[in-house]
């Protein structure tokens, strides 16, 4: 009896421990499974989203409409932070210099490839690896406020023209603006007084109290003031009307080939685990494709419009190889 009770025992014990053996092995293959996918987990904590320019402006409005349905895809609160300074380099530095993680990001637009154009810094958007664009934004118009003497694109050049160096365009040295100013100049054959009165909501700022004359502006951002009357829209920069509001006149039509669109994307630093680029961009093409989001979208005015990483890179070349063309009249400002 004690021989049986004793067979017995062993063989409770032998197969508890091949129980315990086959999910301890269970276990070690889910997590081996783990570490071979970075992204089976992810996110596992908040993430933050680096804005590189200040709060108000069209591109934090945008980061942060576009993160809070972030959220609901990837199941994770996200944390949009402004670092502003150095025409975007400050924030773009503290993306590269942070873990490739897939815990830090970047969401800008493409101003990030401006400051290495005008010979600042030597790294554009292809130190990021690109998790994809996901919104367009055809909506730049140049305005002017109402003490001016000229009311469209056609007399203003007029204007310039016969006053060269005195109408004031405000904008950020080493940033979008001041490249919109470069090339203004130099396709309408004008010299302008430019002015460096900031960030976009410095702008708007600048020309509402009459600080300066023209800026580029995000049409959406500005639209009570154009309603109001405290601003003039010019021209919007770009070869077709925007149906959104087609009332505006493009420079095209008015005879200046001007072609100023935003795509924003999102960035991480370079060997950020594909798994995770993937994963987010994914995230990124269900909030394009979610009506709310889109009817959100078009109070800006921008264009909810989904690129993967292979062609968002293409994209941002492409525009990258349009501004390019002006580096050396751009360079020559920013020394």
């Amino acid at each position: 009896m004690k021989q049986t009770h004793l067979r017995f025992v062993v063989i409770v014990t032998v197969l508890a421990l091949l129980a315990s053996f086959g999910l301890f092995a269970a276990g070690t293959k889910e997590s081996a499974a783990t570490q071979a996918d970075p992204a089976a987990n992810y996110p596992a904590k908040p993430i933050q989203i680096i804005v590189p320019v200040g709060a108000g402006g069209d591109t934090d409005l945008n980061a942060r409409l576009f993160s809070k349905y972030l959220e609901k895809e990837l199941g994770q609160s996200l944390a949009v932070v402004n670092v502003t300074g150095g025409g975007g380099t400050i924030g773009m530095q503290r993306v590269l210099d942070s873990d490739a993680d897939g815990y830090t990001a970047l969401f800008f637009h493409g101003e990030a490839m401006i400051p290495k154009i005008a010979g600042l810094v030597d790294y554009g958007i292809e130190a990021f690896d690109m998790v994809g664009i996901g919104l367009l934004d055809d909506t730049t118009v140049l305005a002017t406020h109402p003490g001016m003497p000229f009311k469209n694109l056609t007399e203003f050049i007029t204007y310039a023209k016969a006053n060269p160096g005195k109408v004031e365009f405000g904008m950020m040295t080493g940033g979008y603006p001041h490249l919109v100013g470069i090339v203004l100049e130099a396709e309408a054959g004008i010299d302008l007084n430019l002015v460096d009165v900031g960030g976009n909501a410095a702008k708007t700022v600048a020309l509402k109290g009459r600080k300066t004359q023209v800026i580029n502006t995000q049409y959406g951002l500005t639209l009570d003031y154009f309603k109001s009357g405290d601003f003039v829209v010019l021209g919007l920069t770009s070869k077709q009307r925007n149906p959104l509001f087609a009332e505006v006149p493009t420079t095209a039509e008015q005879g200046l080939d001007l072609e100023f669109n935003k795509f924003f994307f999102v960035g991480m630093p370079k060997g950020a685990p594909k798994s995770i680029v993937d994963k987010f961009s994914a995230a990124m093409k269900r909030v394009v494709e979610n009506p709310e989001y889109q009817a959100e979208a078009a109070k800006y005015f921008v264009t909810p419009t989904y690129m993967g990483p292979e062609q968002a890179t293409k994209h941002a070349q492409q525009v990258y190889e349009y501004f390019a063309q002006y580096q050396d009249l751009f360079r020559g400002t920013t020394k």
